[in-house]
C-alpha cells in the first residue's frame, strides 16, 4: 500500500534560511535517488513556512530516506531553526497524490509536533493557519 509522509516547518527567523534553504536541498538531493518514491512535492508559504508530502512504494522506502545523512542531519538542526515543527504519515488504497488541503486537513486533525527549542504559540497550542499560498509549489519527481 502507498505510504504519504507530510511535514510542516516553519523557520524561525530570516538568519535560519540560507542555511535551513542547503539543507533542505541536500536532502531533495538524496530524495531524488531514493528507491522508493513515488513522488513529491514542497511548499513555501507565508512566514517562512515549509511544507513537503511524498507518495512513497511503502513505509520502508520512507524509513530509508528518513534514515540518509543529509536528511539526518537536517533533522538533528531543526530544533533550533524552526519554532514550528510537525508531520504526519498515513498509508492509503490508491496511487493517487493527496492535494494540498487534503495533506493540511490531515496534518492539523491527526499530525504529530516536532520538538523545537523555542516554540511559536502556535506550536505549543497545536493551531496553525491554513495553507495561504500554493504559487510557490515545486514538484520533486
Amino acid at each position: 500500500m502507498p505510504f504519504v509522509s507530510v511535514t510542516r516547518l516553519r523557520v524561525k527567523s530570516i538568519l535560519y534560511l540560507i542555511p535551513f534553504m542547503r539543507a533542505n536541498e541536500a536532502s531533495v538531493r538524496e530524495l531524488l535517488k531514493s528507491k522508493g518514491l513515488i513522488h513529491g512535492k514542497e511548499l513555501i508559504d507565508k512566514k517562512l513556512t515549509f511544507w513537503t508530502v511524498t507518495l512513497w512504494k511503502d513505509e520502508t522506502s520512507m524509513r530509508e530516506f528518513r534514515g540518509s545523512t543529509s536528511h539526518r542531519n537536517a533533522m538533528q538542526k531543526l530544533p533550533k531553526w524552526c519554532n514550528e515543527a510537525s508531520y504526519h504519515h498515513w498509508t492509503q488504497e490508491d496511487m493517487e497524490f493527496p492535494n494540498w488541503p487534503t495533506v493540511s486537513a490531515k496534518l492539523f486533525n491527526e499530525g504529530k509536533l516536532s520538538k523545537v527549542r523555542n516554540p511559536s504559540e502556535s506550536q505549543i497550542t497545536n493551531q496553525f493557519p491554513s495553507i495561504k499560498w500554493k504559487k510557490t509549489e515545486r514538484k520533486i519527481k
